[in-house]
């Protein structure tokens, strides 16, 4: 059995057949609570018509083969190959029979993933209004942030305060700006981004430096600088004076990538999980010899906002 026929089998077909249900169907999308990690709000997508999967919380997708090496990140490709051929066997999965007319070429599959991805965003917006943006001053945000035991006049310094009405409700969340004027809105009962997905980029010396630091989320930002100023030798941080990047999600290190090649070297704390340790290796694969994985140094935890809620 070749490659190119184990990756003709319908995803949905397979997920079906595996105990994942049958999802939402919307057109040609099925919309799924994501296999790969806990979640409420269904946010896995596969496309019936392209025979092609995609998850909006890691930024990642691609065919049958991949979702399976994803949700055995431990197995061999060889170990992957052979427990799908015997899943086709045993359940009697079928070939699409016009899958050699309609195989995708890669750059066409990545443009679908991104037009996904803001296709879900855009209507988010769209019943997205906001009211105002502010100083961070809310108690209750304060109050969830030092939970976090982020300093909060550092929060104050690198964050703001939106209030905004969704399907007619009003809510208010701290607020974290990219580098496409929207806002990463954030509160202790949700996590949403406002206006176009991206990158954000913090220059505290107000001119660039030569060397840079990585985070996955702006909470790991915040939490880094709250160790530096107030944990001397915390056997974390770096000693020399930096800039900061915050993917906001790991989609966007191709976005992040441009941004990087004036620098002399790349720290990069991302979360020990596997979407943070593929996000590190595609930076260190474009920035070979500079790039420098730092999550050994907090690598009994998740993320640096981890560590840092243990540290005393």
């Amino acid at each position: 059995m070749t490659i190119e026929e184990i990756k003709s089998v319908s995803i949905y077909n397979w997920m079906k057949e595996n105990n994942y249900g049958t999802g939402s169907i919307k057109g040609k999308n099925v919309f799924y609570c994501s296999p790969l990690r806990l979640e409420k709000t269904p946010s896995f997508v596969v496309n019936t018509k392209d025979n092609l999967w995609y998850d909006f919380g890691t930024g990642r997708g691609g065919n049958l083969i991949n979702l399976v090496e994803r949700l055995n990140p431990s197995w061999t490709m060889h170990e992957v190959l052979g427990y799908l051929e015997k899943q086709i066997k045993e359940k009697r999965l079928q070939f699409n029979e016009d899958y050699n007319a309609r195989i995708l070429e890669e750059e066409k599959k990545r443009q679908w993933f991104e037009g996904k991805r803001s296709e879900y965003q855009e209507n988010h917006n769209h019943e997205t209004v906001v009211d105002m943006i502010s100083p961070l001053t809310h108690p209750i945000l304060r109050d969830y942030i030092i939970q976090r035991r982020i300093d909060f006049t550092i929060a104050q310094k690198y964050c703001r305060e939106v209030h905004y009405s969704f399907r007619g409700k009003r809510y208010y969340a701290i607020a974290f700006m990219n580098v496409a004027n929207g806002m990463e809105a954030r509160n202790k009962l949700s996590k949403r981004c406002i206006g176009k997905k991206s990158i954000s980029a913090i220059y505290p010396k107000e001119v660039p430096q030569k060397q840079c630091c990585i985070f996955e989320g702006f909470f790991d930002m915040l939490a880094y600088m709250t160790l530096y100023a107030r944990i001397p030798d915390n056997g974390v941080t770096v000693i020399e004076q930096c800039d900061f990047f915050v993917l906001n999600g790991v989609g966007e290190v191709r976005v992040l990538l441009p941004y990087l090649k004036e620098y002399d070297s790349i720290h990069c704390f991302l979360d020990n999980d596997e979407a943070g340790r593929t996000a590190t290796k595609e930076i260190a694969k474009a920035y070979p010899g500079i790039s420098i994985d730092e999550s050994y140094r907090y690598q009994s935890y998740n993320d640096l906002n981890d560590f840092l809620l243990e540290k005393k």
